[in-house]
């Protein structure tokens, strides 16, 4: 272990040599190499957390951790996609079915809530309709109503106006009735045409009416 540690402290070939067979064991097991480069960011974080935050010392620097992560990362992932094309196949159709089943999903719940949108359209126009309907029904009733309180107030004021016209010619009647027996106890006659005459058959003047106390 103290002479591979000193052939890296040492010879650069060695390390050339490292990394070269790395990268390839990271190209055939891609999983591996990927889930090692995860451990690496971890382990550069804990590095960094150690260093500035608790100020300690560390024994391997933060850039070279974080290289060796995208190292294993990028060579890992691209080995994976070129030695299990097949599984890379399937698992963008699988990512494409689920997309599709996505959208097709979304689709519909589109579909249902546009349905469900004209329905409570409807709904909502058919109570319109319903209270206008009502609305009518109320204004028709207190139209027919107000038509109807109309024509019983113009039938009582003409039932009133008859009862006064039947009392003022009871009254004219009573005071003609009146007149006309003030007239015989006078001496004046009235005719049919109502003009009065004296008890000797002439005309009487309106003055002379007037005096007797009788209506011309």
């Amino acid at each position: 272990m103290e002479k591979l540690k000193n052939l890296w402290d040492d010879k650069l070939w060695f390390k050339i040599l490292v990394i070269v067979i790395i990268l390839a064991l990271s190209y055939w097991f891609g999983i591996i190499a990927i889930l090692l480069g995860f451990i690496l960011f971890i382990y550069a974080i804990v590095t960094v957390i150690r260093k500035y935050i608790f100020k300690k010392n560390t024994r391997f620097k933060v850039r070279y951790i974080l290289l060796s992560f995208l190292a294993l990362t990028i060579v890992g992932g691209y080995g994976y996609a070129q030695t299990h094309p097949e599984e890379m196949e399937q698992s963008r159709i699988s990512q494409q079915e689920t997309k599709k089943a996505a959208e097709t999903k979304k689709a519909e719940d589109a579909k249902k809530a546009a349905k469900a949108k004209k329905a409570e359209d409807v709904k909502k126009a058919a109570k319109a309709k319903k209270a206008e309907d009502a609305k009518k029904a109320e204004d028709a009733r207190q139209a027919e109503a107000a038509k109807q309180a109309e024509a019983a107030k113009q039938a009582e004021a003409a039932k009133q106006a008859e009862a006064a016209a039947q009392t003022q010619a009871a009254a004219q009647a009573q005071a003609a009735a009146q007149t006309e027996q003030n007239g015989n106890s006078t001496g004046y006659t009235r005719d049919a045409n109502g003009r009065w005459h004296r008890s000797n058959g002439q005309f009487a003047s309106k003055k002379e009416i007037a005096a007797a106390g009788l209506v011309w």
